[in-house]
């Protein structure tokens, strides 16, 4: 049988494609189809063979991705077909989901992956930082300017299993009811689909195990469509297989404060073989793991031979600088020489390590002085307090960073909208005036929890470890 003529077609089709120079919106505020989509219905299968198809009725998409030159053309599947729709016609999530049967979160994650192939346009983010305090930085990629996820780092409990020297916050305080935390997760919805952005819970504590929530809490953050990670202690591989059972999460980090010797001094005793056991069972349930240090004076040279010890037990490893609050006031950092010589002998490092990570910010400082490329900050965004996360308290109170006293609201008494647009948030998310026209501000603006715990203004003072 003859397919040439539809051949013809699909070619003189991808032509087009190929020629178009669409206008890209710079904004979109509702999905929008590709520009440059066609959509063609074949008789023939031509998505497996050109010179000799298959007789069978396939829609095929034809399209340009933003910022690429190439064409793509491939068979429509069932799901994309059902996002193009949904766009086309204005269908809302809600209406889709009861028409179809269909939960509004696997609505939700086929929309993200039609936008993520091109076939569509997502919302653009309206979590967009203040260009101004960047006045001196050229050619800023914008991944440092517009954040398209929104984390909660929720700290559902402060009871712990643990009495760490260092801990920043060893109050009591009044835990979530069940219905407050549905409500808080209710709050994140609606925030996170005004400003058009996925949502991602952090479950942490205290030790998030030990709220008589966890599993409640945690199977309505999945059923909401919200991506998971937990910042925690040791647990047992059946509460692991529970929380396997509801949705993986992406990443679990726990802690470590140096070699053994010392980290049981900060973390208790035969913590660190406890950690050590439980990360392979981390690995052995293929859950991701991380492994959090607290830089201090006097662990820092403990640091690398750590890392070292590491490889083969944990995906990925990185530190943060001790702040001085809570527990940790009477713990010491190095000196500022020192911990610069120390920065540059853990990039060293990291060249032929590969589960050394970086966080701390002033790694960035380094990294310009090489000429090599600047990694994205300690939040994605350099520092991202009240911009791209806030952290929520057992009793309701809303931080810029957890590592520091930094309130900005109450999540039981204001909606997460209003403490985001709050006054005191703005003022955290626009950092130190020291660092306004630094060439690395983007992605850098150093550790206000470091700058609060040396007693200085973080709003005006620059971290006092920077050395550019």
């Amino acid at each position: 049988m003859d397919f040439t003529k539809e051949l013809q077609k699909l070619e003189k089709l991808e032509r087009k494609v190929f020629s178009l120079k669409p206008h890209w919106p710079k904004k979109v505020n509702n999905f929008q189809i590709n520009p440059t989509l066609e959509i063609f219905l074949s008789n023939w299968k031509f998505s497996q063979s050109r010179t000799n198809p298959k007789k069978q009725k396939e829609w095929l998409l034809v399209w340009k991705k933003q910022g690429d030159v190439s064409i793509q053309a491939k068979p429509a599947s069932k799901e994309e077909l059902l996002a193009l729709k949904m766009v086309a016609e204005n269908i809302s999530l809600e209406q889709a989901a009861q028409q179809g049967n269909i939960s509004v979160k696997a609505l939700e994650l086929n929309l993200k992956r039609a936008a993520k192939k091109g076939i569509i346009l997502k919302p653009t983010p309206k979590l967009k930082r203040n260009t101004r305090i960047f006045k001196n930085t050229k050619n800023i990629d914008q991944k440092f300017i517009i954040s398209d996820t929104f984390t909660l780092q929720w700290h559902i409990t402060n009871v712990c299993d643990l009495h760490c020297k260092h801990c920043y916050d060893r109050t009591r305080r009044s835990p979530f009811t069940l219905e407050q935390g549905y409500k808080v997760l209710d709050g994140l919805e609606r925030f996170t689909r005004t400003n058009r952005v996925r949502g991602h819970v952090c479950f942490s504590g205290g030790n998030p195990f030990l709220s008589p929530h966890f599993f409640k809490l945690y199977k309505r953050a999945e059923q909401k469509g919200f991506s998971t990670s937990i910042l925690g202690n040791p647990v047992s591989r059946e509460d692991l297989k529970k929380v396997i059972e509801i949705q993986k999460p992406g990443y679990y980090q726990v802690s470590l404060e140096g070699l053994p010797e010392h980290n049981d001094y900060i973390r208790g005793k035969n913590n660190f073989s406890a950690v050590i056991k439980f990360l392979k069972i981390l690995r052995e349930l293929k859950i991701s793991s991380a492994v959090m240090l607290t830089l201090t004076k006097e662990n820092m040279s403990q640091i690398l031979p750590l890392a070292k010890k590491l490889r083969g037990h944990a995906e990925y490893f990185t530190f943060n600088r001790l702040s001085q609050t809570g527990e940790g006031e009477g713990l010491g950092l190095p000196k500022k020489e020192d911990y610069q010589r120390f920065l540059e002998e853990y990039i060293k490092a990291s060249e032929t390590n590969p589960i050394i990570g970086f966080k701390d910010n002033l790694i960035n400082i380094v990294l310009e002085r090489e000429n090599d490329k600047l990694f994205s900050g300690c939040t994605g965004f350099g520092c991202g307090a009240a911009f791209n996360f806030v952290a929520v308290l057992a009793d309701g109170e809303v931080h810029a960073c957890r590592k520091f006293p930094s309130l900005i609201g109450n999540i039981l008494k204001q909606s997460l909208q209003e403490i985001y647009d709050s006054k005191m948030a703005k003022r955290y998310r626009r950092g130190a005036k020291e660092c306004d026209g630094c060439s690395l501000r983007h992605a850098c603006g150093g550790c206000l929890a470091v700058t609060s715990g040396c007693k200085k203004d973080i709003l005006k003072d620059k971290d006092p470890y920077c050395f550019k």
